[in-house]
């Protein structure tokens, strides 16, 4: 089968820069702890929303991956699309009763033109029983649960609206494997989809280091700043060297795996961001901003690996890589806890956990070179 190779045009650039800052928004709801950790109820809505955020990006780039040829109504709905993400991304709060309604209605208006995308697809097919038809029928069904969490606060139920909002991120990601229609994996463009999740991922790696700028102080010079970046840039090494360098592009698949995996990588990069200022500020539970970092970083680096089964025919993970990763991790591990309290070893046993899974990567990116 042939690979549908697709430019990725700037407009879809300038799309992602708008989705990052709704994400790095994010953050307000988990950047100030409460008796020096962050309160469940905060740390649910923060997951709940950012899966939500990058599920509203998904459906416009997996439409535009699809079908997209940016005609004039493309360019039209996709402004809308816009606008009301800006608008989504100012409703952010610690207080959600009255954050719901207006995110809840951005994010309606966001799924009707993707809906109205996929309708004028359907309609130049003449079908509905193809990719189309069948993104409509499951558009249809979570815009519909959107709408019950709207009336929800309409008659003061408001408590009730999160977990609606879940049912809505669970609905949009399993029901696909249910009303599969007559997909044809041809329409799908792997090369451009890869190209757009790395966009989206290089973006949110930018908007960390933006976050992280305080720790670079001029009238206080030492070396913690210099260890963060070094924790980033590794981490961003260890994206680019998995996804971008050993993995085959120019292929056919549906990439599910590779669109799952995404919404963990952005999430863990914020998470590492938010521990890394936690631990900053001196008014955190080191016990938290630690496990906080170490579970970011395991879900950071189990993410990009789970992309594995996309590598190149002459790539393969073996035990030995495996086995050096767990070791650095365990490392790492052990010197943040073992020395719970101090900053240094919080940085060093951070930056052994990525500078170690990136020392594997490269040594298999230069074999794969040398072969």
């Amino acid at each position: 089968m042939e690979v549908k190779v697709k430019p990725v045009k700037l407009i879809e650039l300038f799309y992602d820069l708008i989705f990052v800052y709704a994400i790095s928004k994010l953050t307000a709801l988990i950047a100030e702890p409460v008796n020096g950790v962050i309160s469940p109820n905060n740390f649910f809505a923060y997951l709940i929303t950012s899966f939500v955020i990058l599920q509203a990006w998904l459906y416009f780039t997996n439409y535009v991956n699809r079908y997209g040829e940016w005609k004039w109504f493309d360019y039209a709905l996709a402004c809308v699309n816009m606008i009301a993400v800006i608008y989504m991304a100012n409703t952010i709060s610690h207080d959600w009763a009255s954050m719901a309604f207006p995110f809840d209605l951005a994010m309606l208006i966001l799924l009707l033109t993707v809906v109205v995308l996929y309708s004028i697809q359907a309609y130049e097919e003449k079908s509905m029983v193809g990719a189309a038809g069948n993104s409509i029928t499951i558009l249809a069904v979570v815009c519909t649960i959107y709408i019950i969490a709207l009336l929800t606060i309409f008659f003061n139920m408001s408590q009730y609206v999160i977990w609606i909002n879940v049912v809505a991120v669970l609905t949009g990601a399993f029901l696909p494997f249910f009303i599969r229609g007559k997909f044809d994996n041809s329409i799908i463009s792997f090369p451009h989809l890869v190209e757009r999740f790395e966009l989206l991922t290089i973006i949110t790696f930018g908007e960390a280091i933006v976050g992280l700028t305080h720790f670079f102080d001029t009238t206080n010079f030492n070396f913690i700043p210099i260890l963060v970046f070094f924790i980033v840039l590794t981490m961003f090494g260890s994206y680019v060297i998995q996804i971008h360098n050993l993995m085959e592009h120019h292929r056919v698949d549906r990439s599910l795996r590779l669109m799952f995996s995404h919404y963990f990588i952005v999430i863990s990069i914020n998470l590492v961001t938010v521990a890394l200022e936690l631990i900053h500020s001196g008014e955190v539970n080191h016990y938290f901003a630690s496990v906080l970092m170490i579970i970011s970083l395991v879900i950071f680096y189990l993410s990009i690996m789970a992309n594995k089964q996309y590598y190149r025919q002459n790539i393969k993970l073996t035990k030995k890589d495996i086995l050096l990763m767990i070791m650095a991790t365990v490392v790492g591990i052990a010197i943040i806890l073992i020395f719970i309290s101090n900053l240094y070893a919080f940085m060093i046993g951070s930056l052994i956990i990525t500078f170690g899974n990136f020392s594997v990567l490269l040594m298999k990116y230069k074999r794969c070179l040398s072969e």
